[in-house]
């Protein structure tokens, strides 16, 4: 059944991918939802690796991880067109009735100054053009009924979370996530 889920919740975040810039000036993605979320970049990871993250902050250290993951035989190959997933996350609240969300939460991963958040700060280092997002929107009315199966008295972050490493144990870690 799980299985099942998450390969049902994979086909529907591909459906999403969209380049970042895109993203940005069309708002494909309501505000207020909540859901999961996947980074996908066609840079190299040698390219990657180049990156320098500034101190002091909760920036993801992208050169870092990928000089220690490279080689690991877990990281996530999921790949389209000459793209490949090397984040992913949780956004929104418990319900989706509060001012911040899943667009909310992607937003902040692209540009966000504020050093007690944890972010990728892509535009800070980074040409939007060589990254995209997908992401699962729980909130969608088709995507409320794939997780049914969950028939869960779970609060909204507990089976999020509970989602989001599943997912990771069936298609591979990506390869900047921290937790």
């Amino acid at each position: 059944m799980i299985k099942s889920l998450l390969h049902k919740i994979q086909e529907q975040q591909l459906k999403t991918f969209t380049s970042l810039n895109d993203f940005r000036s069309q708002k494909p993605l309501p505000t207020k939802r909540r859901g999961l979320y996947w980074f996908w970049t066609d840079l190299s990871n040698a390219e990657l690796e180049q990156t320098i993250t500034l101190e002091n902050t909760k920036e993801v250290p992208i050169g870092k991880l990928v000089k220690y993951r490279k080689g690991l035989s877990c990281i996530a190959d999921v790949k389209k067109d000459n793209f490949k997933i090397v984040y992913n996350g949780i956004g929104g609240y418990r319900t989706p009735s509060k001012s911040f969300g899943l667009r909310e939460r992607i937003n902040q991963e692209i540009s966000c100054n504020d050093y007690r958040t944890g972010t990728l700060n892509l535009n800070r280092m980074f040409s939007l053009e060589n990254w995209a997002i997908s992401y699962f929107d729980f909130d969608d009315k088709e995507n409320i009924e794939i997780l049914k199966v969950l028939n869960s008295n779970e609060t909204y972050i507990e089976f999020a979370k509970e989602l989001e490493n599943l997912w990771r144990l069936e298609f591979g870690t990506p390869i900047l996530c921290r937790h």
